[in-house]
Order: C-alpha cells, then structure tokens, then sequence
C-alpha cells in the first residue's frame, strides 16, 4: 500500500456558507487520514464561529464534527485527533465570517 502526504488549505470565501476543503479522491485511493486540522482567526477584533462536516459518501450523509464553535481573533483552534476518510468522503468547513483560513494535514492510502 503506497501512502503520500497531502496539505489541504483554504481562505472562507463566502461567510456562513459550506465550502468544501478536501475530497478523497486521488486515482487508486483507498482512504485518507486527517492528522491534523486548523482554523485560524486572522482578524484582530471579533471571534469567527467555525463548523466542521464530514461527508460520508457511503452513507449519502453529512456528520457535523464541530458546531459553531467560536475562535478568538488572532488565535487558532486545532483538532489535533484523526479524521478518517473513505473514497469520495469530503471534508466541509464554514466559517461566521472571512477572517478564517482553514490548513489540514492528510495522508492518502492508495494501492
């Protein structure tokens, strides 16, 4: 089985709106594990709510992971636990407003 690191990053574009960061769907893949995920507040005076999906291709379903969780300006939260993915399974995030960026370290399983 070949494996392969992967940097996953995204700036919300649209507040209050899902975007998603990263499909797993590299030619051969057969799952992928988020090591690491960061959502960091760039702006300097309000929180950013952030949410965190998963959608499970499978299942034809979407888990949300966080909630509207608020992150202080100019500070990160960091989901330091892994995200298991299956093909096709999506990784969705959303911010309150623009003053987010989003980084996440994946590694890919393929044959």
């Amino acid at each position: 089985m070949a494996s392969s690191f992967k940097n996953a990053h995204a700036a919300i574009a649209t507040a209050d709106t899902d975007q998603d960061l990263y499909t797993a769907n590299s030619p051969n893949q057969t799952a992928a594990v988020v090591h690491g995920l960061y959502f960091a507040n760039t702006g300097a005076s309000a929180n950013v709510n952030v949410s965190l999906k998963i959608y499970d291709d499978s299942a034809s379903a979407t888990r949300i992971v966080l909630n509207e969780v608020p992150v202080p300006p100019n500070t990160s939260l960091s989901i330091d636990k892994p995200l298991n993915l299956e093909p096709n399974d999506k990784i969705v995030i959303r911010g309150s407003n623009t003053d987010c960026e989003v980084f996440a370290s994946i590694l890919e399983l393929s044959t």
